[in-house]
């Protein structure tokens, strides 16, 4: 992505209404490896309208963004991004689902069951170990769009994301700064839902 197009998307979030609060959920944090990992429900983000659209044969794209942040702190300290797909196969009536792009596709047969592994978000790595000192407290702030508008812009994303130093999304990193500036505004990027959801504090206890 260029400077040019980072620079329009941090003018666009200053000419933009401030956001509506997060909803507080309920979410699971377990350690696996060096990671934390999140886990939580975001079916909410399909009305009856995005529901429908499952089955129309156009492809649904899902960005799930998360921003770990210390208590009582606005700047976060780690940064993570998932995308994942649906489309629906007339010829073969099936639904074929990405939960992540470097994921085999699912196939599934019933619209229900798609919407069932698209709404939850299970053990997405959020942040690394080395990051969360034992004892500390954080919160987890979670941004899911349906289908960004402007895919381009995506995906000049995902391949700067692809480019950062220590994969880009964790302090440190040259992308960083302007992941965060871009992502944790819900309404930068243009979809067609948004759905921004913080959880209850938590902290890593010493073993």
């Amino acid at each position: 992505m260029t400077r040019a197009i980072v620079a329009i998307l941090l003018l666009s979030a200053v000419a933009r209404a401030e956001d509506d609060p997060p909803e507080d959920v309920k979410m699971r944090f377990v350690e696996v490896g060096a990671e934390l990992t999140a886990s939580v429900k975001i079916q909410k983000l399909f009305d009856q309208a995005a529901y429908q659209a499952l089955s129309s044969g156009f492809p649904s794209t899902i960005v799930v963004n998360t921003f770990v942040y210390p208590k009582d702190e606005r700047e976060p300290i780690a940064a993570r991004q998932l995308v994942r797909s649906v489309v629906y196969d007339l010829w073969d009536e099936d639904y074929v689902i990405r939960l992540d792009p470097t994921a085999k596709p699912v196939k599934v047969k019933f619209q229900s069951e798609a919407l069932k592994l698209l709404g939850s978000v299970d053990g997405m790595p959020i942040a690394r170990l080395a990051d969360l000192p034992y004892l500390d407290q954080y919160y987890l702030r979670m941004t899911v769009l349906l289908n960004p508008v402007d895919k381009k812009t995506l995906a000049e994303v995902q391949r700067w994301l692809s480019q950062g130093t220590g994969g880009g999304l964790d302090r440190g990193g040259v992308f960083f700064g302007s992941f965060v500036s871009v992502f944790v505004h819900p309404k930068i990027a243009d979809a067609d839902r948004v759905l921004e959801l913080r959880s209850q504090l938590f902290y890593r206890p010493k073993p």
